[in-house]
């Protein structure tokens, strides 16, 4: 029998053990069976769930549902209960961490380091805190200690693969993933990295398996909800499209790529004036980055406001002569000046580089003409 089955068994023979009751939410949790976790604890009556124990597990779930301010509440109950401990803290310095406060992650941390003592789980949380401030290189140092001292730790070896796929090791990132995944098939990490690099390589069928197994355990997983939004968008599937990535940006709002996403879609949609807030809101999180430049230079042109989408273009173009959205922008500008061969010749470049998602087999005029008359048509437009 196994041990989840035979847990169960001892419960339901002694209900109120909360003891039991701990273990066999523990295996839930680990397995990503939320609900039952929940289910278990819930049934214990009320003079055990009060105890630490139970609190601590419920404090936990709700870290794991993406109830980071509850999660704090119950943390923060049971140190001012007088409990302590490196699990506490931890899941506390998480519960910050997610809520973006991380100085805040980062004082209960070291307060913990130093009152009990480095762990795996300690080191792979310091990784977590320095990829959010994006220092790579000191991430990866902490998930090598955290190997060391547990060469197949699941996390440690998902955070690297992670970790480097964001400082842009892309070939390090798929062999880390790779590697992971070969050990732990679910681990969460090791599944968005997998999937991001497989979306780029445009191996949509990879990326929707890897997204739809990250999602089946945590399904508010913002990068994961991001990834699979960019697949239905290419996919020509445009308001699914719209509707995951406005998930996946309620769950990561400080996600520059993600709320691009959304744009294009929106744009593809026809829903202009959502497009201009998601570029905007691109924008306050970096104003030096080019793409939310050029997304506004779109906007304004497809608008009719030649001269505002002509000074955003620029700007965009100044920041990066690469950048995508300003280089269409241009095809629009270009057409607006009469200059229809030039337009058509940087749109064509743009299709053979993939770079406009959701657009083939169209010249630069059939693309504008589409996207204006969708603007026009009133009913999609927010």
């Amino acid at each position: 029998m196994l041990p989840l089955d035979r847990l169960t068994n001892y419960l339901a023979a002694d209900p109120v053990n909360a003891e039991l009751a701990c273990a066999l939410a523990d295996l839930h949790l680990e397995a990503g069976h939320f609900a039952e976790a929940g289910q278990v604890l819930g049934g214990l009556p009320a003079g055990a769930q009060s105890q630490a124990g139970v609190q601590f597990r419920l404090a936990r779930l709700a870290l794991m549902v993406g109830d980071y301010a509850g999660a704090e509440q119950g943390l923060q109950q049971l140190l001012a209960a007088g409990q302590d401990g490196p699990a506490i803290a931890h899941d506390l310095a998480f519960a910050l961490l997610c809520q973006r406060r991380l100085d805040a992650a980062s004082r209960v941390l070291q307060d913990s380091l130093q009152r009990h003592g480095t762990s795996v789980e300690l080191l792979v949380l310091q990784a977590r805190i320095a990829l959010m401030e994006r220092q790579f290189a000191q991430a990866e140092q902490h998930v090598a200690a955290a190997l060391a001292l547990e060469p197949e730790n699941a996390v440690a070896m998902g955070l690297r693969a992670l970790g480097r796929l964001d400082a842009g090791e892309l070939q390090s990132a798929g062999e880390a993933a790779a590697l992971c995944l070969a050990l732990h098939p679910d681990q969460h990490e090791a599944l968005l990295a997998a999937g991001s690099l497989a979306l780029w390589q445009r191996d949509d069928g990879t990326a929707e398996i890897h997204f739809a197994n990250a999602l089946a355990r945590f399904p508010n997983s913002g990068r994961a909800l991001s990834g699979m939004g960019q697949l239905h968008m290419l996919a020509g599937e445009l308001e699914q499209a719209r509707e995951v990535l406005r998930r996946a940006v309620e769950t990561m709002p400080d996600h520059i790529g993600t709320w691009h996403a959304l744009a294009w879609t929106q744009l593809l949609l026809g829903e202009v004036t959502a497009a201009e807030e998601s570029y905007r809101k691109a924008l306050e999180l970096d104003r030096n980055f080019a793409e939310s430049h050029g997304g506004l230079a779109i906007v304004d042109l497809l608008l009719g406001r030649p001269l505002e989408g002509e000074a955003n273009m620029k700007r965009a173009l100044k920041l990066d002569p690469r950048c995508i959205s300003g280089r269409y922008a241009r095809t629009l500008w270009l057409e607006q000046q009469g200059e229809q061969a030039r337009s058509t010749k940087l749109f064509a470049e743009l299709l053979g580089e993939g770079a406009l998602p959701g657009v083939s087999g169209q010249d630069p005029q059939a693309m504008a003409s589409r996207l204006k008359s969708r603007i026009l048509s009133g009913p999609s437009r927010h």
